[in-house]
């Protein structure tokens, strides 16, 4: 019969001596001595500290793993399966309460992430009432332009030059999606910047690929109404 000594058996099985001499510790391994005092191990040993090994990585704890040794030691595989399958049930629930608090946490940072990018630059100590302190965002935006009659229709004629051949049509979210052309992303992207310092309610998205631009508008549903003015004709109206 083939014999390992301690260092043998943990290149064999992959874990480090220590591990070892610690599940022997914790009554999960036990060892044979050569008449010179060595830990001695045989081929079971190998398949006792595999099946540690597979029962930690399911995240089984040391007390579990020992009773089911006994299990594995003196029972049929059949027992083995028996007591198996609850704890690895029963870690799956747990795997799926961590994931549900990791999703829960993920959201607070998220929420946190909008606030902070949300918040004015003050020069100014922060104070009790901050959004970011109190959990609360800043309100959104009032749906107010703030241009005036003249400056506005300016704007619109802006738009509408720009615009010019392209055929914007609404999704099913609200929002208006064209395609444009990359002689055009320069001006687009200007023109946003000068729509989002008056009206802060709108969002733009513009994407360029290789093959071309697109431009994705969304507002409020109370703004709606205003984003169509921005996209179609004086009496025209937008696709779905």
């Amino acid at each position: 019969m083939v014999r390992y000594r301690i260092s043998q058996l943990a290149e064999r099985v992959g874990v480090p001596a220590t591990t070892l001499r610690y599940y022997e510790s914790r009554g999960l391994l036990s060892a044979r001595r050569t008449p010179g005092g060595y830990r001695s191990y045989d081929e079971r040993d190998v398949e006792r500290v595999r099946f540690i090994v597979t029962a930690k990585d399911l995240g089984l704890p040391l007390d579990r793993i020992r009773d089911l040794l006994g299990v594995w030691r003196d029972g049929m595989c059949r027992d083995v399966h028996s007591r198996l399958l609850p704890l690895v049930t029963g870690q799956i629930d747990a795997a799926d309460d961590r994931v549900r608090d990791l999703r829960a946490f993920r959201g607070r940072l998220v929420a946190a992430r909008d606030r902070l990018r949300a918040l004015p630059d003050r020069d100014a100590p922060c104070d009790p009432g901050c959004a970011f302190l109190t959990g609360h965002p800043p309100p959104p935006p009032p749906i107010v332009c703030a241009l005036d009659p003249d400056e506005h229709a300016a704007r619109l004629d802006r738009w509408r030059t720009v615009l010019t051949g392209t055929a914007p049509r609404r999704l099913g979210d609200g929002s208006v999606r064209t395609e444009i052309d990359h002689d055009r992303t320069a001006g687009i992207a200007a023109l946003i910047a000068d729509e989002v310092r008056c009206c802060p309610f709108f969002t733009f998205t513009l994407t360029v690929t290789h093959d071309g631009a697109r431009l994705d508008a969304s507002a409020p549903p109370d703004a709606r109404h205003l984003l169509d003015d921005l996209f179609t004709a004086p009496t025209g109206v937008l696709p779905c």
